[in-house]
Parts: structure tokens; sequence; C-alpha cells
């Protein structure tokens, strides 16, 4: 390979596929429905990231002999440090005024974000990135965490291979620690587990950000000469185009659920990314050219403060709203302020800080931009003071633990009238229904309904708990072996907590294959609700011991039903959950 000249320097093509996953990923946290795969977006700036830092010290390296450790660092603190601050000093002056209900878990995630150590902070929190009910604004720091933990490493590393070693030795070094990266996330991984472990890990994302940096050793952007026969050309766009579909198509068709990611699937896709890359920083690349657009490549450059700014904005907007319920406008307003903020962002904070540093604020420079220096020192001032001098209480926790009713003999007594004594006489009347004994398994909608079906079924066993999957109900399902047998009734509530395939499925019901089974279909505002809630309706068909209760037709445009999550059960979704059993059930 030759040196190419120096305006080359620039890589369009990587500002475009920059567009393109900060785009997917927007999407995602817009609606998971919208694009499930939206997510990977992030694996796509991880091998970037590697890919261009490897490139630049690599370059260094070659030309002086070493690399300037003090001057990597510093750039990337001019680079990153000013728009994240920003971010953090904005957010909780805005909470500190208008969302006091959020300051006490905000802080503890603004502490971790400006230490870069979110990703960590969050699994010792307990934080399910993909599941998560309570409005953390923060949460999507978790990727910078990573990439900051990196850069911190990463060159002194580097330097110590090339320098003591070889490029050969350090090549060999960065794949085998990418493969056990890889392997170790797939032995952490079994299924129906809660995967923000494997997802927030630096250990285990690791991998994506080394294939950048294994590529940077072998395809050096800076190096690739331009004219190369037509056939080499046609073949390296051909890869690039072929791995760059597949990459749009795991946007649309795998999950966080989807096994395959966690045993070998985040390798694989970073694979197909770094092929995707190869042909996009290729001067001769049609793929290059694509990706090049005028448009693609602005939005490439406003990606780190897209980043940055969507996911606070999303999460402050919709925190007005039920979870799954929000209208279309919301998402107009929550794009329209995105781009508003990462606007103001790039001009205004991180162009300026990048070039200039602190020189920023020397008094020369003040005369043009005295309204945003202005700004800025009083929302540093105001958020500085508040946060060590405002006493925010914690937020009210709620306690839940595992129901559990014994089972008492049933008496064969006849129906009694029961009324809610909170009823003002309009509301719907019910039976006491002491003639039967059903088992009910389910999630935490089934603790919000256990004081009610107790008054409705004294006789029943209600065995519910948070944060209950399909995964968990089936080796708890052989401690109520005894119950499985004729005119038993059965109902499960196991939908809201995670995709499930048809196997485990029909290993459930395996378990009360002789009983009377309900499946209680789920209302949850994430990807996997219409597939669990079709096959719960495609095992009715197919066994004639089950049947469904529909709840999610049932609490359709009812958002009064519902807490803000989406999820959980207000008054008027407890009454009519309550309904719908006491009338499905017979």
């Amino acid at each position: 390979m030759t040196s190419t000249k120096k305006d080359t320097q620039y890589l369009p093509g990587l500002d475009g596929l920059r567009a393109i996953a900060v785009i997917a990923i927007i999407i995602f946290h817009l609606n998971p429905k919208f694009l499930p795969g939206g997510f990977l977006g992030v694996d796509t700036f991880f091998i970037i990231s590697g890919y261009l830092i490897t490139t630049i010290l690599l370059k260094e390296y070659r030309e002086t002999g070493s690399v300037n450790l003090f001057k990597f660092y510093t750039k990337r603190i001019k680079r990153l440090f000013p728009a994240i601050w920003f971010l953090l000093v904005t957010l909780f002056a805005y909470c500190l005024l208008f969302e006091q209900s959020i300051l006490h878990q905000l802080k503890k995630d603004i502490i971790a974000a400006f230490f870069y150590v979110s990703n960590w902070w969050y699994i010792f929190d307990k934080v399910d990135y993909f599941q998560a009910l309570e409005p953390r604004p923060l949460q999507h720091l978790w990727s910078l965490a990573i990439e900051e933990q990196f850069y911190i490493f990463f060159p002194l590393i580097l330097l110590i291979l090339l320098k003591k070693f070889s490029r050969r030795t350090a090549i060999i070094t960065f794949t085998v620690l990418a493969v056990i990266s890889a392997i170790w996330m797939a032995v952490l991984y079994h299924p129906g587990m809660q995967v923000s472990r494997l997802y927030f890990g630096t250990d285990t994302r690791l991998q994506t950000m080394l294939l950048g940096v294994l590529l940077a050793f072998i395809w050096p952007a800076f190096r690739l000469k331009r004219e190369v026969p037509p056939a080499m050309r046609v073949t390296i766009s051909a890869i690039g185009i072929i791995n760059f579909v597949i990459l749009l198509i795991s946007f649309t068709q795998i999950t966080e659920a989807t096994g395959f990611l966690y045993q070998g699937g985040f390798f694989i896709l970073g694979l197909i990314t770094i092929s995707t890359i190869a042909s996009c920083v290729h001067p001769g690349s049609l793929l290059k050219q694509l990706l090049s657009l005028p448009f693609l490549t602005y939005i490439g450059r406003l990606s780190y403060s897209l980043y940055l700014w969507h996911f606070p904005v999303i999460v402050m907007v919709e925190h007005h709203f039920v979870k799954g319920q929000v209208p279309f406008y919301a998402y107009i307003i929550e794009i329209a302020l995105t781009i508003l903020f990462a606007w103001f962002s790039y001009e205004f904070i991180e162009k300026p800080f990048r070039r200039e540093g602190f020189s920023y604020f020397k008094p020369a420079r003040l005369k043009t931009r005295w309204p945003v220096v202005l700004m800025l020192l009083a929302l540093v001032g105001f958020s500085g003071y508040s946060f060590f001098q405002t006493e925010t209480s914690e937020a009210p926790k709620v306690y839940t633990t595992q129901t559990m009713s014994g089972v008492t003999p049933p008496k064969l007594l006849g129906p009694v009238s029961w009324v809610d004594e909170n009823s003002n006489g309009d509301e719907p009347q019910y039976e006491v229904k002491q003639y039967i004994s059903p088992l009910f398994i389910g999630d935490s909608v089934l603790v919000d309904i256990n004081q009610q079906l107790k008054e409705i079924y004294p006789n029943a066993t209600i065995d519910g708990e948070v944060g209950r999957s399909i995964y968990k109900a089936i080796p708890l399902a052989d401690q109520y072996s005894y119950l499985n047998k004729k005119d038993q009734i059965v109902v499960l509530g196991i939908g809201t907590n995670g995709d499930f395939e048809e196997v485990q499925l029909e290993s459930l019901l395996a378990k009360f294959n002789k009983a009377k089974v309900y499946l209680v279909t789920a209302r949850v505002p994430l990807y996997y609700e219409s597939h669990v809630n079709q096959l719960m309706k495609e095992a009715a068909k197919n066994y004639k011991n089950v049947e469904v209760i529909d709840w999610y037709a049932v609490s359709s445009d009812h958002s009064e039903y519902f807490a803000s999550d989406g999820i959980h059960l207000e008054y008027p979704g407890i009454q009519a959950m309550i309904k719908l059993l006491s009338d499905s059930i017979k």
C-alpha cells in the first residue's frame, strides 16, 4: 500500500456509517417495535472507535517511533468531555426545576457518568437496559463509559506491545483477547437470564472494539490506494454492500432476547461490520460513495451530540405518558428537541472546545460568544451549587414479595356476592367463588391484583413474583405437580418479562396437561408483546385444555388502567383485570 495525500485524512464513508448507526439507535429508543435490533448500532460505534483510534496511533508510531500519550489524552478530553458535561449540568438543572421526583437517582447516575463508570454502576444497581421501568435519562452513557475505559488503557498497552515486542505480537494479543471476550460472554449466558451483565460489561463488550483494532492493523485507511484494478474495486464494493445490507437486516430481525447474540453473535456481527468498514473507507469503493452523501456525513459529524441528547429527551418527554401508549405527536416532539439540542451542543460546545480547549474563555473571544458563555456559567453555577446543597429524598421504593396463598380443601358452597368496599354502587359486582381452587402463576401484574383475587377465590393458590419470566415459571410448575389433575384450573400470566419461543410454552403447558389452563395475554410496551401473545393464541388452538384470557384486547385504548410504565395496574386496571378473570374462568 502506498501513502495517500493529506486530503484523504477525512473518511466521509465512516461518518455516513455513523449516521446509519445513530439513526438506528434513536429509532430503537423511540420505540423498540419500530426497529427491534436498532441497539446494535452501538456495536457499530464501538468498532468504528477501535478502528479510528488504532489507525491514528499506528500512523503516529510509524512516523515518529512512539506515541505521545499526553497529546492523545488531551485530544480525547477536548473531544468528549465538554459535550457530556454540558448535558449533565443541563439535565440536572431541568430536573431540579421540573422533575424533582427523579433527582435522588439522577445524582447517583451523574456521578457514575462523570467518572465514566456508568456501565458498572448499572450492573451493580441491577438495571435492566431493555426493560427498565423507572426513568433513567443517563442510562445510555454506559457505552461511552466502555469507550473511555478503552481509551485510558489501550494506547499504553499498544505502545508497550509495539516497543517491547512486535507488530505481529500485538495482532496476536488483540485477537486472543477478542476471542476470550466473546467466549466469556457465551460462558456467562444462559437462556432466560437478565442479560444486562453481559450487555453492560466492559469485559464482554471488549470483543467488538478489538475487532476494530485488528482491522486497523490489516486495513490502514490512510494507506489505501485509490487506483486499484477494476476487478478488485468491484470485489471490495460488492463485499461491502452485501455486508452492509446484512447489517441493516440484522437491525430489523434481531432482538436482545436472541440467544445467538450472546453465543458468538456479537462477534459474527462484528466481523460483518468490519467488512463494511473496510469497504466504506476504501477510496475506490461504491459503498464509500453511497455513505459519503452530504446529509449522511453531516448527521455522522453530529452523531456524538445526537447520541448524548436523544435518550434524555425521550425519557423526559415519555415520562408524561403511559409507556407503550405514547401518541405519535410525542415522537415528533422528541425528534425535534433531539435535533435542536444536538445542533446547539455541536456548534457551540463540541466544535469550539475541540479546536480551542479552555482558550474558549479568552476575553478576546467572548465578544461574539458571551451569551453562550453566560448561559454555561449560569448552568454550571446553578447545577453545581444545587447538586451539593439540595437534599433529595429517596424516591419511595415499592417492596414486593412473592405472593403465596395456601390451598385449602374446596368447600362446595354456593356463590356469594362480593362488592368492593370502596364501591359507590356503580362499580361491577363479583361472585365469591369458594367452590373452586384455581392456581394462579404470574409476575408483578399478579402481585398487583393478589388481594382482590383472594377475595373472589379465597381457596386459590396465588403465586406471583416480580420479574418472573417463563424460564422461572417452568421449574416452579414442578412444585405444583399435585395440581395437575382433571377439573383443576390453572391460570398462567407469564408474558410480561421477556420473549420466549414455542418450545418453552409447550414445556410449561406439559406440566399441566390434565388441568384446565388459561393463558393471560400480556400488555407490555416492548417488541415481544405481539410474539408472546400470538404463541398463546396458537397454543389455545393446538391444546384442548388451553384457553386464552385476552387482557391485551380488553385493555386496548385504556391508558387509565396503567401506571406510567404501561404494565402495572392502577385501580381501574385492577378492577378491569379482576372482572375479566372472573368472567372468563369457569
